[in-house]
């Protein structure tokens, strides 16, 4: 598939999401209102200087965290979706899967919190953080896709193995498929901070609603990525779905 293809597909599929798994989809946007509630407790939205005075206060990260964590299990439920469009199957706690994909959340909770609470939060560090995530995320997406399937041949050596081949290409296409929904995501954050009070708590849960969205879109776009760059490896991403003699769907791109 080509980039713009991919982009398509991501997309679609995150809507598709939405609609099939609406009770799923929702659930992020608990844990982001819960972070917004710890925000307005500590001031975060009186104004700019008291935001930069309490952008990294203990409480808002610890919920932060949270969130992160909640978005990261949001990707077992979609990607599971994706690749057989059973939403029962999406849903399903299964035993194989969850044992995979224990250890891929292992790994993204060391990351979060080296992220949020070891490494200083300036300026510099920030943005070598962020393009580092990136990176990290690319080389990790076939993991990513593979474990809520079960698919324990593709752990994190594995998935560089199949990633490294295509990483310029996956690092800018998944940078630019979260794009459209990062932006109106951070000018929410702004307009919280200097609209009006009135606004403050609508403006607070459009933005929950949007982060949910998010997370389905970079769950989805990994998917669709590490799909791409498996089907090009010739390595199977995609195992029959559970309870079936046939794989799902969604077994090339």
């Amino acid at each position: 598939m080509t980039f713009r293809q991919t982009f398509a597909a991501t997309w679609r599929d995150s809507v598709a999401f939405l609609v099939a798994c609406p009770l799923l989809a929702l659930l992020p946007v608990g844990f982001e209102l819960i972070q917004h509630v710890a925000e307005v407790h500590v001031g975060m939205y009186d104004g700019v200087a008291a935001a930069r005075a309490v952008q990294h206060h203990p409480l808002r990260m610890g919920f932060g965290f949270a969130k992160v964590m909640m978005l990261v299990i949001q990707t077992y439920w979609v990607t599971r979706y994706l690749a057989w469009r059973d939403p029962a199957l999406a849903a399903r706690a299964d035993p194989v899967a969850l044992r995979c994909f224990a250890g891929l959340l292992a790994f993204n909770a060391a990351v979060a919190a080296i992220q949020l609470f070891v490494l200083p939060q300036s300026g510099p560090v920030l943005l070598a953080t962020l393009l580092g995530g990136q990176v990290i995320g690319a080389l990790i997406a076939a993991w990513a896709a593979a474990a809520p399937l079960g698919n324990a041949a593709i752990g994190p050596r594995a998935s560089a193995a199949i990633m490294v081949r295509q990483l310029p290409w996956t690092w800018l296409f998944l940078f630019a498929a979260m794009l459209p929904l990062m932006i109106p995501h951070y000018a929410l954050g702004a307009l919280a901070i200097l609209g009006p009070k009135p606004i403050l708590w609508p403006v607070l849960v459009v933005d929950a609603l949007l982060v949910s969205w998010l997370g389905t879109v970079i769950a989805a776009s990994c998917f669709h990525a590490a799909l791409r760059a498996a089907t090009r490896a010739g390595v199977a991403l995609v195992p029959p779905a559970p309870d079936r003699a046939t794989a799902g769907r969604l077994t090339r791109p």
